[in-house]
């Protein structure tokens, strides 16, 4: 029980999904966060109060792949950060028989933000966009989870139309989600998931430029040990645009093919405990993108506290 702590973390930034037409023309992105739901991805936290903080999360690139997975000869060059806190609140609650939880996430700081248009190395720092998870639910049984969650994508950062100093997507987003965590054992020691997310986009700001909905896979596979206070494993994103970009200014039959990427690596997480009281969790995972088709190719690197309000107790034995 005390493992599903840290299993579902939901955050708002994209970290670089751009294709390229020329040199300038790319697909768009939106505001999901690659590999951030890992390897329980479809396990919702016990129910009680987490604040997430620091959440750390890097990205770094050099390459841009085309269709036919050519890489494009531009510099690509770039490092991405965020910095952010999280709350995130499950109760005793029920609805159709699934715990009742919402989240918030505040943005600290942000550096680079790709928007697909451009590849910009210095863009600047500031505010970038918001989340807020109202509703999600979680269903728990002895060889499952389930959880399904409604998220919006709230335009808070800095932006505006054609600068090359937007931190935020100047955008609303709109994601559902729904996945599942199965266990492979009856002591739910070993363990895979997988968790799909459809989001849909406005027009962006002062713009006819609109993203296309886009599809995301998260999840992975690994172990519990000691208790629950370590887990570890293989985690995967993998991302599919649905729909085409439409971008202002650019005839619809000059839009680039949807882009789509596949990235894979280790993920580890484990616990702060004194006297049988768990105090905090620290993640970290590394994926690199192994497949990338309009898009960039690069790694991410997330490291994450998440404590509970008040420590949370280890099961008996």
């Amino acid at each position: 029980m005390t493992a599903a702590v840290a299993r579902r973390i939901v955050c708002c930034f994209v970290l670089a999904s751009t294709a390229a037409v020329g040199v300038a023309r790319a697909q768009l992105n939106t505001q999901h966060l690659k590999g951030d739901a890992g390897l329980k991805a479809g396990s919702q936290p016990p129910p009680h109060t987490y604040v997430m903080f620091p959440l750390l999360s890097l990205y770094a690139t050099d390459t841009v792949r085309n269709k036919a997975g050519t890489k494009l000869p531009l510099d690509a060059s770039i490092t991405t950060a965020l910095y952010a806190a999280k709350l995130t609140v499950v109760t005793e609650k029920k609805i159709f028989g699934g715990m009742y939880g919402f989240q918030v996430l505040f943005p600290a700081w942000a550096n680079n933000r790709l928007q697909g248009t451009e590849i910009e190395s210095d863009p600047g720092a500031g505010l970038t966009d918001s989340v807020v998870q109202p509703i999600s639910l979680g269903w728990r049984r002895q060889r499952a989870d389930v959880l399904t969650s409604y998220t919006i994508y709230v335009p808070t950062g800095r932006y505006d139309d054609g600068a090359r100093t937007n931190t935020g997507f100047g955008m609303w987003g709109h994601e559902v989600s729904g996945g599942a965590t199965v266990y492979l054992t009856g002591d739910r020691r070993y363990h895979a998931a997988t968790l799909a997310s459809v989001s849909f986009q406005s027009r962006k700001e002062d713009s006819e430029t609109k993203v296309g909905n886009m599809l995301v896979l998260e999840g992975g596979a690994g172990a519990d040990f000691g208790q629950g206070l370590l887990t570890a494993g293989l985690a995967y994103n993998a991302g599919f645009k649905l729909s085409d970009d439409r971008i202002d200014g650019l005839p619809e039959q000059l839009a680039p093919a949807k882009n789509k990427s596949f990235a894979l690596g280790p993920e580890i997480t484990f616990a702060f405990e004194s006297n049988g009281n768990i105090y905090a969790f620290v993640k970290v995972n590394v994926e690199w993108e192994i497949y990338a088709r309009n898009t960039t190719q690069g790694h991410v690197v997330q490291i994450s506290a998440t404590m509970p309000v008040g420590p949370v107790r280890l099961p008996r034995q």
